[in-house]
């Protein structure tokens, strides 16, 4: 099982690969991906602890369990307490934004519309992963 420093969760090809650009292009070369929480688990199971991802990146909106739920259930377990988790999503409300900025190690972000929007994020990725 491949290690990474990103791992990234969400169901839409064309935003991973945008993100995995950048942030390939930033100098952030190991990142994974994932199209479910459900995968994403899976894939967390298999790696080993020392490989854990230092960043996860999910959308709200996935199939079956969502982003919210799968950052309870993440954070619910003593071994990711240090991973730390950027949401990326369509359709964010003011609500989300308060909840995940009272959160420590959290950062949340609208889906830019533009590639100078997805290289902000990268460089968010980025300081937590040299933080």
């Amino acid at each position: 099982m491949k290690n990474c420093d990103v791992l990234i969760i969400d169901d839409d090809f064309d935003d991973i690969e945008i993100l995995m650009e950048v942030l390939n292009k930033s100098g952030l070369e190991k990142v994974h991906y994932v199209y479910s929480a459900k995968e994403a688990f899976q894939y967390l199971e298999d790696v080993h602890p020392d490989c854990i991802p230092k960043v996860i990146v999910t959308d709200l909106h996935l199939p079956g369990v969502n982003g919210a739920e799968f950052i309870n259930h993440l954070k619910s377990l003593d071994k990711y307490k240090d991973v730390k988790v950027v949401v990326l999503s369509t359709g964010i409300s003011e609500r989300h934004f308060e909840i995940f900025k009272e959160l420590r190690d959290h950062d949340c972000f609208s889906k830019p519309n533009d590639l100078a929007g997805f290289r902000k994020i990268a460089n968010s990725i980025r300081s937590h992963i040299e933080a």
